[in-house]
């Protein structure tokens, strides 16, 4: 259903998420060597991994805005190089250059990062219905792709070098990303609509702003958002520091959780475009994927800080990521379908930056509640926030359907 410059220029976009989720993951894969070797409190590696979505949100409604406006080639381009260089920077920073060249640094990738996901649901949005949600794969799968490899690959690379070099030999293969990425032009205008003689226009972001049902999703994009992140920045110090886990062996059990969220996000998006193709209603395909997913997710946060021994510990690590896998794709998916292909960027845009104040919000908070009472209370009010957030959202949109823009 796609033809294949387009679908070269969305596996691209797939791969750049990938990477963008290797890069910013770094600092929790390295999070046991760098707490200890700057001595950080919780509460403060709670600011430095917050620090990254200080610029970031900001970041991707202005992407959003611009994606509907000007090339997503070259915008891509700009934000990719500027966060593999901020990523390189990353590798020269030591503990007597103090945490405020990393809050920095982190800052400028933030920035850079924010282009990826407008960028890529500019590209999507124009998908038929019933191939959109394997499309979307590439989004959603690269959020899990990408810490995996850089879970499994940075273990590695600090066991033989460090964690500086881990930095340094992730942004340069970020920037090798840039060649086939320039080359894919006639993908990227597909997607974009330049291709198409007659495009519709893109609605005034006031009058998204104004749609209840842009609300509840976006609500809906900072509560479920708040797991990944919370899974992202603290199971790895949770599974060292709590558990007593080695880096090899922690990075082995938090690569679990991704392989089974790329393998929940794969399976129900196969399912839900198959079942359009059928005939099949996909508003209640959607809602009842995003109400099952959840639960299974939830489930696993509450059950996962007492859980004991290998295989247990094991099982319950990738029922939790089996059960958030369709939970990203659904995001995007929503906010795509809802706005139309003319105004997905800004849609999406201004959703991923709101949505995307968890990671603001969360490490800190996490940070605090872990200082002042352990890691349990923090895997609860993390399930209670993406729980709570899918029940309003399922209130308010009853029907995931394009808005009729007047």
């Amino acid at each position: 259903m796609l033809s294949r410059p387009l679908r070269w220029a969305i596996i691209l976009i797939g791969a750049a998420i990938a990477l963008n989720y290797i890069d910013r993951g770094a600092v929790s894969v390295a999070a046991p060597l760098i707490k200890d070797e700057f001595g950080l409190t919780n509460e403060r590696y709670g600011v430095i991994v917050s620090s990254f979505y200080w610029s970031y949100v900001p970041a991707l409604a202005l992407a959003g805005w611009l994606a509907d406006r000007m090339s997503v080639r070259v915008l891509m381009a700009l934000g990719v190089g500027t966060w593999a260089l901020a990523t390189i920077g990353m590798g020269f920073v030591s503990a007597a250059g103090g945490v405020t060249f990393l809050i920095m640094l982190r800052l400028l990738m933030g920035l850079g990062e924010g282009v990826a996901f407008p960028c890529g649901s500019k590209l999507i949005a124009r998908v038929p219905e019933g191939a959109r949600g394997l499309a979307n794969i590439s989004l959603s799968g690269g959020l899990a792709v990408g810490p995996l490899i850089g879970t499994l690959g940075g273990g590695v690379i600090m066991k033989l070098w460090g964690w500086q070099e881990m930095f340094i030999i992730f942004g340069l293969i970020t920037l090798v990303w840039l060649l086939p990425w320039w080359l894919a032009r006639a993908g990227i205008e597909e997607g974009e609509g330049k291709t198409t003689p007659t495009t519709e226009a893109a609605t005034p972001l006031a009058a998204v702003l104004r749609q209840p049902g842009f609300w509840a999703t976006t609500l809906l994009h900072l509560a479920a958002t708040f797991p990944l992140y919370f899974i992202v920045g603290w199971l790895p110090l949770w599974l060292v520091k709590a558990r007593g886990f080695s880096i090899i062996d922690m990075s082995l059990l938090t690569s679990v959780f991704y392989v089974a969220q790329i393998a929940g996000g794969t399976l129900s998006a196969w399912a839900i475009d198959r079942a359009i193709r059928a005939g099949g209603d996909g508003s209640v395909w959607r809602r009842r994927m995003l109400f099952g997913s959840v639960a299974a997710c939830v489930t696993g946060l509450l059950l996962l800080p007492d859980i004991q021994g290998w295989l247990p510990l094991i099982g319950l690590i990738a029922v939790t990521g089996f059960g958030y896998g369709p939970v990203p794709n659904l995001l995007f998916v929503i906010g795509q379908t809802m706005a139309g292909p003319a105004s997905a960027g800004r849609w999406v845009g201004v959703q991923t930056s709101l949505g995307n104040l968890s990671g603001v919000i969360g490490p800190v908070m996490t940070g605090i509640i872990v200082d002042a009472a352990g890691y349990r209370p923090a895997f609860i009010v993390t399930a209670a926030i993406v729980g709570a957030g899918t029940i309003i959202f399922g209130l308010v949109v009853r029907r995931i359907e394009p808005v009729r823009w007047a």
